[in-house]
């Protein structure tokens, strides 16, 4: 595309953010949405396996003790024979003596699992060195919750001891082992997860965005085609238009002077019926015509200020010295339509950066909107604040004000509130459209505040000139 070609209007590239935003909130939901899943299931199947591992440890636990467990469950040097390495109740608790032969208590690792021992009352008679949980024996699963937020699963299986051709219910024997080192791993897959989605999210952000340039180049290329060829059309209609109007104007002149009064006794014969048109419609035609015309230099206006301004176009305007020529000029039309018209200015300083023809006509077209839809006997007010470094510039009118609804769409072309009043007054529809695009080629917006029935007040926000 040619460098000369407007650039995208701002809509179009709110449309590519807005695109690029939901798809990379839907890719980025779905992402996290697997990844969570995926964590979530690890982190059961390693819970599962610790559950089974319990299982499998406190089974042979179980059948290695049933031979040898001595008749009667209490605290005895016999129970101590055959649990080594555990302390019973009421009984100091040996030291632990690397060199002890393998028993069947040694199956459990001391430094992962802890186990209790309770007879078939329920009473604790031997324990892990420095075992924590229930002091009662539990349901086969229990997970308890320890100081410092750890975690401890426990497992409990019934102890049967062999007694002649049966058994008999000697006590329970539970194992339990922290889930420290599972939490450890679920915090570790939370920080590298969230790490690697941030990075994927950044990676997708960039390709969200290459993507929605892409989406959107066509209709970018049909906008700015649209736009070209609304400007090529506006401007091969100038020429032939403004030499129709020059007939009309030629023919109206023709036939004003040969219309002459009525000589004495002499009668002015009647014209043919098929002759040229009345001056009437000459008129009108006239009127349409010229009606044409400021709405193709409008559409050429318009086009011109989607256009960059370039830096070296730009000079120091005096926003009061504007509306001071803008109001004079308007002191006619405003005496014609009896509206007073008020210039409040309320600083000193009111020098800003731009191109002094376009903010005149940006105030002319906001005058000209007041004064269509001011009543007579009405004001309308300029008005001119400084706050900080911003020059607030407003017109304000008390006629019959803007619909919510409609506040909207008010800036976009060829939009009117009330089209027959518009177009009886010559309106071509795009005074708020070029105040808009002047504004936004000044780096300000134009805003609207309305009551239906107490007026409108139009306002904008210009950057002012540092000293």
């Amino acid at each position: 595309m040619s460098a000369n070609r407007s650039p995208a209007p701002a809509l179009l590239w709110r449309a590519r953010l807005r695109l690029a935003a939901l798809s990379l909130l839907v890719m980025g939901a779905i992402l996290y949405g697997a990844g969570f899943a995926m964590a979530r299931l690890l982190l059961q199947e390693r819970e599962a396996a610790l559950r089974r591992e319990l299982q499998t440890v406190a089974g042979t636990l179980h059948d290695s003790l049933k031979p040898s467990l001595p008749s009667v469950a209490v605290p005895s040097s016999a129970l101590a024979a055959v649990l080594p390495g555990l302390c019973l109740v009421g009984q100091p608790c040996p030291v632990p003596n690397a060199l002890i032969e393998r028993h069947a208590i040694s199956a459990a690792d001391p430094a992962r699992f802890q186990l209790r021992i309770f007879d078939a009352r329920g009473q604790l008679l031997a324990a892990s060195p420095g075992a924590q949980g229930p002091t009662r024996p539990k349901p086969a699963w229990h997970e308890q919750r320890l100081p410092g937020d750890e975690r401890l699963l426990s497992y409990a299986i019934h102890l049967h001891r062999a007694h002649g051709s049966g058994e008999q219910d000697w006590g329970t024997l539970q194992i339990s082992r922290s889930l420290a080192p599972l939490a450890s791993e679920a915090s570790r897959l939370w920080w590298l997860g969230h790490g690697v989605f941030a990075l994927a999210m950044a990676g997708m952000a960039l390709a969200s965005w290459w993507l929605a340039g892409l989406a959107m180049a066509p209709l970018l290329e049909a906008y700015r085609r649209q736009e070209q060829f609304s400007a090529d059309v506006a401007h091969e209609l100038r020429t032939p238009l403004a030499n129709l109007l020059a007939l009309l104007e030629a023919e109206r002149s023709g036939l004003s002077r040969s219309i002459t009064p009525f000589q004495a006794g002499v009668r002015t014969p009647a014209p043919p019926k098929a002759e040229a048109p009345s001056a009437t419609g000459l008129d009108r035609m006239l009127s349409q015509g010229r009606r044409l015309q400021r709405l193709i230099a409008d559409l050429l206006l318009l086009a011109s200020l989607e256009r960059p301004a370039h830096r070296n176009h730009l000079q120091q305007c005096n926003l009061a010295e504007i509306c001071a020529d803008v109001l004079e000029d308007f002191s006619e039309a405003a005496a014609a339509a009896a509206v007073t018209l008020e210039a409040a200015i309320d600083v000193i300083d009111t020098r800003v950066l731009g191109v002094e023809s376009e903010l005149s006509r940006l105030l002319i077209n906001l005058l000209s909107n007041a004064l269509q839809h001011s009543p007579a006997g009405d004001t309308v007010r300029v008005g001119l604040k400084r706050r900080g470094r911003e020059i607030h510039w407003s017109v304000q009118d008390n006629g019959p004000g803007i619909p919510a609804e409609a506040q909207r769409r008010i800036f976009e072309r060829f939009h009117r509130l009330d089209p027959s009043r518009s177009r009886q007054q010559g309106g071509t529809g795009l005074g708020l459209a070029i105040a808009q695009a002047i504004a936004r080629r000044h780096g300000g917006v134009i805003r609207v505040e309305s009551t239906p029935g107490h007026g409108a007040t139009f306002s904008l926000q210009l950057s002012a000139v540092r000293r």
